[in-house]
């Protein structure tokens, strides 16, 4: 039986998820604008647009929530989504404080649901040869670091190489795969 799933935020971020899901079947597309939530689910057959986050976490056929929203909203979506007994992957950063990301350990832990943030990054080789040479201590204590990363396929942005491109799309597909393993 395949994994049933509701995305909640229809913006950038929500569609690229959704190129994701292979081996899942996309439910619901939930977003306040209306018009995004049409345009992503018409792209696939037997998804509803939705307007109210409610409405796909307790629908029966979603087992798995893709929380993509501003992140005023993300914790309390994904807080209803465990509530009602459902996967969640939140987007970074989860929460905007401590107080609101604490009840959804809680509530996950009750539920038996498994919880994931979007910190897709890591899995980047830039950020994993960044953590490798601090790590090694070559260049002494970390004392401060900024970096800068961003999405391609904005105005502006130079394109990607067609085999660049299917390469990222395969590793957002493996990591959307292995975040609701039970063993990683």
């Amino acid at each position: 039986m395949k994994l049933g799933v509701a995305i909640v935020g229809c913006g950038l971020i929500g569609i690229k998820r959704a190129d994701t899901l292979d081996d899942m079947v996309l439910r619901a597309c939930v977003d306040v604008d209306p018009v995004k939530a049409e345009a992503l689910a018409s792209r696939f057959p037997g998804c509803r647009p939705m307007t109210d986050w409610r409405d796909a976490v307790n629908d029966k056929q979603v087992n798995v929530v893709i929380v993509s929203t501003p992140h005023n909203s993300l914790a309390e979506i994904a807080a209803g989504a465990i509530a009602a007994g459902c996967h969640v992957l939140v987007e970074k950063p989860a929460a905007r404080f401590m107080a609101e990301l604490n009840p959804l350990i809680t509530i996950a832990k009750r539920k038996n649901v498994l919880v994931r943030v979007g910190f897709n990054h890591r899995c980047h080789r830039a950020f994993q040869k960044m953590r490798e040479i601090v790590d090694a201590g070559d260049i002494g204590e970390l004392m401060f670091l900024r970096a800068r990363y961003g999405h391609g396929g904005r105005l502006g942005v130079r394109k990607r190489s067609q085999r660049s491109h299917r390469n990222t799309r395969h590793q957002r597909r493996q990591r959307v795969r292995s975040l609701f393993s039970r063993h990683p």
